[in-house]
């Protein structure tokens, strides 16, 4: 062991051989900082990631300098799928040693696999996005977005349990424990998988019928009123969290001087530890982002000369066609010409889905339009079916039925497996008394849907009819 003012070798004696400073209580930490390395260690042998975490947390807590606790913190993080978090742990244990660091070697991981870096990344981004929908109470849009994340990103457990819970909340209890499964075959540990597969039995035990509440109200705590009998046995997966591993003082005047002696372990922390270790880290992110941000200056000056490019092109063709519209539906250029003054302005997500609401593609404009739409095409792609339907939520969530009916057509069109966009297209028509396209689009569910969960309600409107 090193001293931490000097660097000199460090004896049995609480003093430095070298400065003298005292040096009783760094021993202290960092002794207590191996004791939760190692018991940190022990859980993510056994795959206890959630456990693992919250003892490694403490171990670089009292000794930030502990190359080993850091390295296993970041791949914990990464293997739960918070990659941006375990990477930052890999960072700053380099700077502290750069010689022998396995963080290096991690690092070099991670940039080869830079695609897969990012495409985590950005599930934790769209995994906020999700967040947001659900407290703003848009719990469909929500949904859907979650869907996509998790398939893409089946590592991420934060996002499992939260699919794991809407499916609980629609009572989906089949999907919800498969998922919950998964998630402890990662994290043996993992508390809150552990909660909701025994909200799951407790509810198929008592098989009630009990009205949905909103997403807040089931994260409400369990009862405390409820009887022990209730309550399921312990099973052998089971875990019983041990309660502290302190007794209460019987004593004010001992709890004082407990108080006092933690503030003084604090405070010696941080004048030894943290001031120190903050500057070279503060010195070593400017460099590193200074570089990163020349480079990225420089792609971003690239992309912009291609896109002003791009624009140009379709600028000039939208002209040509809208002084020659020959042949073809005025009504389909019309639209195309809709198209490509939405992705001019910069609206690259509004233009795939006006594109994709031209009938039959191509096959329907003249030869001037067919060149435009092509060139439109290659630049913005295709409108994928889930993202049509998120915005005809969003719209029939604004009540704004007739728009929203148009983009759940349009969704099922893009997909035909997609029974919700059906179902919300019929109560659309249903909303606006037209009763003859909300029939139309119950009996696509009662024909092509029969098993799914909107069937009887297609069923008893047709009938009613």
């Amino acid at each position: 062991m090193k001293c931490n003012k000097c660097g000199a070798e460090l004896l049995k004696s609480d003093f430095c051989p070298e400065c003298h400073a005292d040096v009783s209580f760094y021993k202290k930490a960092a002794s207590a900082s191996n004791f939760y390395y190692n018991k940190g260690l022990e859980q993510a042998g056994v795959r206890d990631l959630s456990g693992a975490i919250e003892s490694l947390k403490m171990a670089v807590l009292l000794d930030k300098t502990s190359v080993p606790a850091r390295n296993l913190l970041g791949l914990c993080y990464y293997e739960i799928g918070e990659v941006v978090e375990g990477l930052s742990h890999w960072v700053i244990s380099k700077n502290y040693n750069s010689v022998g660091n396995l963080a290096g070697d991690y690092i070099e991981q991670v940039r080869k696999k830079k695609t897969d870096f990012d495409e985590k990344a950005a599930a934790a981004r769209k995994y906020n996005q999700v967040l947001e929908n659900a407290l703003n109470e848009n719990y469909d849009i929500a949904l859907i977005q979650l869907k996509k994340v998790a398939s893409h990103t089946p590592g991420f457990l934060k996002a499992q349990l939260m699919l794991a819970l809407f499916y609980i909340e629609k009572k989906a209890y089949a999907r919800a424990e498969k998922i919950l499964r998964g998630v402890l075959k990662v994290d043996t540990g993992n508390a809150m998988a552990k909660r909701y597969l025994s909200e799951i039995r407790k509810s198929s035990r008592d098989n009630t019928e009990v009205k949905s509440e909103r997403l807040p109200g089931f994260l409400a705590n369990d009862n405390p009123d409820s009887p022990d009998e209730d309550r399921k046995p312990l099973s052998g997966n089971d875990v019983i969290t041990p309660g502290g591993g302190y007794r209460r003082s019987g004593s004010g005047i001992t709890s004082f001087l407990h108080i006092l002696i933690g503030i003084g372990i604090g405070a010696a922390l941080i004048f030894f530890l943290i001031v120190p270790a903050r500057d070279r880290i503060t010195e070593g992110k400017f460099n590193g982002e200074s570089k990163e941000m020349s480079a990225q200056l420089a792609d971003a000056n690239d992309k912009l000369t291609e896109s002003q490019k791009k624009i140009d092109e379709l600028t000039k063709a939208r002209d040509e066609l809208q002084n020659k519209i020959d042949g073809g539906s005025a009504s389909q250029n019309q639209t195309l010409i809709t198209a490509a003054n939405e992705y001019i302005a910069g609206n690259n997500d509004q233009a795939a889905l006006t594109l994709s609401s031209i009938k039959d593609g191509e096959n329907s404009l003249s030869e001037e339009a067919k060149k435009l739409y092509e060139s439109l095409k290659s630049n913005v792609g295709e409108v994928s079916g889930d993202d049509i339907f998120a915005q005809g939520m969003e719209a029939f969530n604004n009540s704004e039925v007739r728009k929203a009916s148009s983009l759940f057509e349009s969704a099922y069109a893009a997909d035909n497996n997609n029974s919700e966009a059906v179902y919300y297209a019929a109560r659309c028509y249903q909303s606006m008394q037209e009763v003859d396209k909300a029939k139309e689009y119950y009996q696509i569910i009662l024909d092509k849907f029969p098993d799914s969960e909107y069937a009887e309600t297609a069923k008893e409107y047709v009938n009613n009819m």
